[in-house]
């Protein structure tokens, strides 16, 4: 085969290979639903800010509006703010989300998927509970679903998650709970299986009993390790295990195929208290998803 010939048909395959890994790796933006019932109707409501970067100057240094401007009556005690035409326009550009785009709410726990459309949810700015409201940035931009739009069961907490754009990502394969076991390998305290997968779950103890960290390790069957990692920080606390607790049926720790085109994830293993949970991914290769939660304090 010509040199030419070869040369062109590596630099096709390079190309795809360099396609396949960018397509499998582009990052993806998650979101949390939360229900809102102190402000009349119940509402679920789930937060973009994240995506949105506000620019509260112009060149010329004087102060600039990227969305709206709060209302100073009463010392600006207005709780939230229906977007008019003109700020739900603003909104959405400086969000990078458009009208015909899908938002979507995937109940893990019961495999349930929900989609509405952009252009029928009503966007609001909510003022963020630590925060006076003077400013724009001390406000919560997102969407709304009425409570009726959803099942009158659901709970987002700890089941669910948000995505918003062309296409649903999530696989819509059942996870499976993880259920723990004491487990023999007296270099681990439990064990569950998976997917013909090993996860091995470490405590440690702070004083008087409390868990500070836990280690989670995954193997395969020819006992190579796929996943090791700490969940341990000052601001994050494990979850109780599922089973473990006589008093409460927890159901915390899941692994599956949450989403098209990646690995096999592992959540629900930690409560964060100042910043956002991840989504990991039993592959060496693949970075954690942090979710955008928008937690302020």
């Amino acid at each position: 085969m010509p040199k030419k010939i070869v040369s062109i048909c590596l630099l096709f395959l390079l190309s795809c290979s360099f396609y396949a890994i960018g397509n499998t790796q582009k990052t993806l933006d998650i979101f949390e639903l939360f229900p809102i019932e102190h402000m009349g109707p119940k509402f679920y409501f789930t937060s973009v800010s994240e995506k949105i970067i506000f620019n509260p100057y112009d060149k010329d240094g004087r102060r600039e509006t990227n969305i709206f401007e709060p209302d100073p009556t009463d010392n600006y005690k207005k709780e939230q703010y229906l977007l008019t035409k003109k700020n739900r326009q603003r909104f959405l550009s400086a969000s990078k989300i458009s009208e015909t785009d899908t938002l979507f709410v995937y109940d893990y726990v019961k495999n349930q998927l929900y989609s509405f459309s952009i252009n029928q949810l009503s966007a609001f700015a909510i003022k963020d509970v630590y925060s006076g409201g003077i400013d724009e940035t001390e406000y919560n931009f997102g969407f709304a679903i009425m409570a009726n739009q959803l099942p009158p069961d659901f709970d987002p907490y700890k089941t669910s998650f948000v995505y918003i754009g062309e296409k649903n990502p999530f696989a819509q394969q059942q996870l499976t709970l993880l259920n723990w076991q004491e487990s023999n390998d007296k270099a681990y305290d439990y064990v569950a299986q998976a997917y013909g997968l090993h996860y091995y779950v470490t405590k440690c103890f702070a004083p008087f009993g409390y868990p500070a960290c836990e280690r989670l390790v995954v193997k395969n069957k020819n006992n190579s390790i796929l996943f090791d990692h700490d969940y341990q920080n000052g601001d994050a606390q494990p979850t109780p295990l599922n089973g473990k607790d006589k008093d409460h049926e927890y159901k915390m720790q899941w692994s599956g195929k949450l989403f098209k085109n990646k690995p096999l994830a592992v959540i629900g293993f930690v409560d964060v208290v100042f910043g956002c949970a991840t989504i990991d991914f039993i592959e060496p290769s693949y970075k954690s998803l942090t979710i955008k939660c928008d937690n302020r304090h």
